[in-house]
Order: C-alpha cells, then sequence, then structure tokens
C-alpha cells in the first residue's frame, strides 16, 4: 500500500485507577468462571469425551471466552475509554473523523477510497461481457435491466475523513466499469451525482453508520423510479413535501463495530409517509428474500439483487410494485427471474463491492 501520510496518534498511558479496575474485573471474571477442561470438547450439557488434543487449545479458548463473567462488560469499558477518554481514532475497522463522523475500513473500504488498486483490464472485460450477457437475456424476454451504483458514505462526504488520507492518481472502480459499459446497451444509474447534489441541502448519510441515511435513501429512489419511468409511466415517486420530517435519534453499524452502540449517538431526519402504505410483506419468504406485494396489478414486477444500502430504499420502493423480490445477494439467479419473470431486473451494488461484479453470474458446470 502506498504512503498515505496517515499516523495514528501515539497511544496514551491509561490512569492507575483504571489499569486497577480493569485488573480487578479481568481477575473476577477469570477465578469465578474458568471452565472445566474436562467438559471443553463436549456438546452444550453433554459429558466430555476428550479424544481431539489438536482442537483442544482452540476450542477450550471459545468456551473460556463465552463463559469468562463480565466478558461484553469489560471489552465494552475498553473501548469506552479509548473513545471518550483517550480519544484514539483508530479502531479495528473503524476510523473516527472530524466532527466525530465514522468511517468504515472493513472489506477494503478505506483502499477503495484511496485507489491503491484499480481493476485490471482483464476483470473490467469480464465485468463488461457478463452484464452484457444479462441485458441481452432479459431484454429477450422483454424485461428491463438495470445496474444501480450506491456512492460509499467517504465518496460523498469525504471532507470529514482524518487529515492525511490521500487519494492515488488511479482511476476509480465505479469510473472504470461505468465508463466500459457506456458503449453497451446495458442500463447504469450512476447515483453518486444524486447523492452530491443531495447532500448541498441536506445531510444524507449517517455519522455512525456505513449507509445513506432516509434523506439519502429517498433521494436514491426518486432517481431509480425516474429512471424507469419513461417504460413504466405508472411509477412517480413520492415528493419529499409527502413525509412529515421528524427528528429522531440513531447510533449506527460503525459505532457497534467498536462496542459502542447506544453510547454514540447522532440525530437525523426520519421521514414519516402522510399518505396510505398498501405493500405488505409475505410470511417466510426463501432464506435471502423478502417479497412484498401490492394490490394494484397494473403496477410492474421487479427482482432486485441488492447489498445492505437497499435496506433503506425498500420503504419505499415497495410502494411501487405489485410484487418485488428482493434478493440480499448481488450473483444474478436466472432460475429465479425465470420464475418470477418480472418487468424489471435490477442489480444495485455499493462501490466498495463492485469488484464482486466478476462474479455476478453463476458457475455453470460443463
Amino acid at each position: 500500500m502506498p504512503d498515505t501520510g496517515f499516523q495514528p496518534h501515539p497511544p496514551k498511558t491509561p490512569s492507575l485507577a483504571m489499569v486497577i479496575a480493569i485488573i480487578l474485573l479481568g481477575g473476577l471474571g477469570l477465578f469465578t468462571r474458568w471452565p472445566d477442561p474436562s467438559n471443553v470438547l463436549a456438546p452444550e450439557g453433554g459429558r466430555a469425551t476428550f479424544n481431539n488434543l489438536v482442537d483442544f487449545p482452540q476450542q477450550y479458548g471459545q468456551r473460556f471466552n463465552s463463559n469468562f463473567i463480565f466478558r461484553d462488560e469489560l471489552i465494552r469499558l475498553e473501548y469506552w475509554t479509548r473513545y471518550f477518554v483517550l480519544r484514539e481514532r483508530v479502531f479495528p475497522q473503524v476510523l473516527v473523523g472530524s466532527e466525530d463522523w465514522l468511517y468504515y475500513t472493513g472489506e477494503g473500504n478505506l483502499d477503495y477510497f484511496q485507489r491503491v488498486k484499480p481493476l485490471s483490464e482483464g476483470q473490467i472485460g469480464q465485468i463488461k461481457v457478463d452484464l452484457v450477457k444479462i441485458q441481452q437475456t432479459l431484454e429477450a424476454d422483454g424485461i428491463e435491466f438495470w445496474l444501480v451504483v450506491a456512492p460509499n458514505k467517504e465518496t460523498i462526504y469525504p471532507e470529514y475523513l482524518p487529515v492525511g488520507i490521500k487519494r492515488a492518481d488511479n482511476p476509480c472502480w465505479a469510473d472504470q466499469i461505468t465508463e466500459s459499459l457506456a458503449g453497451t446497451s446495458v442500463q447504469v444509474l450512476d447515483l453518486r451525482p444524486v447523492l452530491m447534489q443531495a447532500r448541498e441541502t441536506e445531510q444524507v448519510y449517517f455519522k455512525t453508520d456505513t449507509h445513506w441515511n432516509p434523506l439519502g435513501a429517498r433521494a436514491a429512489y426518486e432517481a431509480i423510479l425516474l429512471a424507469l419511468q419513461p417504460d413504466f409511466p405508472i411509477l412517480k415517486p413520492h415528493l419529499l413535501d409527502d413525509f412529515d420530517q421528524v427528528t429522531e435519534t440513531e447510533s449506527g453499524d460503525l459505532a457497534g463495530l467498536i462496542h459502542l452502540k447506544g453510547e454514540i449517538h447522532e440525530s437525523f431526519t426520519a421521514l414519516h409517509a402522510r399518505f396510505e402504505k398498501p405493500s405488505r410483506g409475505l410470511k417466510n419468504p426463501p432464506a435471502g428474500q423478502m417479497i412484498t406485494i401490492m394490490p394494484d396489478e397494473k403496477l410492474p414486477k421487479a427482482v432486485i439483487f441488492r447489498d445492505s444500502f437497499f435496506n433503506g430504499l425498500q420503504p419505499f420502493t415497495s410502494e411501487h410494485f405489485s410484487r418485488v423480490v428482493y434478493v440480499s445477494d448481488l450473483q444474478y439467479d436466472p432460475q429465479l427471474v425465470a420464475e418470477e419473470n418480472p418487468d424489471v431486473v435490477i442489480l444495485e451494488v455499493a462501490e466498495r463491492y463492485l469488484n464482486r461484479l466478476m462474479d455476478v453470474l453463476p458457475v455453470v458446470e460443463e
């Protein structure tokens, strides 16, 4: 990785009282709940059969961790001290930026922002071929196909990142893929400009979460329906004025990653619909799916392959399709599409997952 110029602050020495408190709590946990070694390899509630010396250390450690009294409290105390007292800025999977904006560093997220490793020509070519194949197959069946790119938080709010995090001169994956598809029949909705415009008037991403907030999700939903509207004029997105804006509090997934969910809060604008919402979810859908239906059969049907960014969109989009199947997977499932026979298929993918489009088509065994 190239030198980014970012250097974490050196650790500060905790107070003597804090050290003593941690030692006392740890000692209490150690001597009150140390598991019986003879039962480490036994099923829960069963008698041990000690016959695997190789796995014993790992299994004993797992059992010890699950029985160590005050374990969760000690972890929470450590992170609370590091965040609120020592004011550390670097945590596993999380960076704390200015004004306490939290940024995700797992799954190569920060590497993507810094443009450390662009896609190769071979990777871009494979993605292009696969998406064109999907589009042509769906078009032959009269089904519309859209690729929707959801921007990472740091793409929309880079100014709050810790000082010294720089970008290389390489192109980003989103630019590489959208440019490669420009001369094809694949329809691409790049939501980066949409969210950049929306942030001019409202905060559109959570500070404590990796995802857009309701205002950002509504802007993305409106852009998706407007893109579909030429072929489906019945799709008319609800405007912001159709919702009551209510201030609520949130403690997002990034706060949870540093064991401070509930301790780190932010205010955000929730959107409460002023209109009737007749959509309903089907009970017991197949694993990895969510299915919603509307009573109006004139509305189109959809299958949406998505990642977690679509969680915020579902309450909006479900009101505009007679039936929509949300699939928590980026891999295209031709069998599901054939069974559903939708009017439109959407593949939504966040920037940091764009390299996974190389696996968008299932492997067909000869």
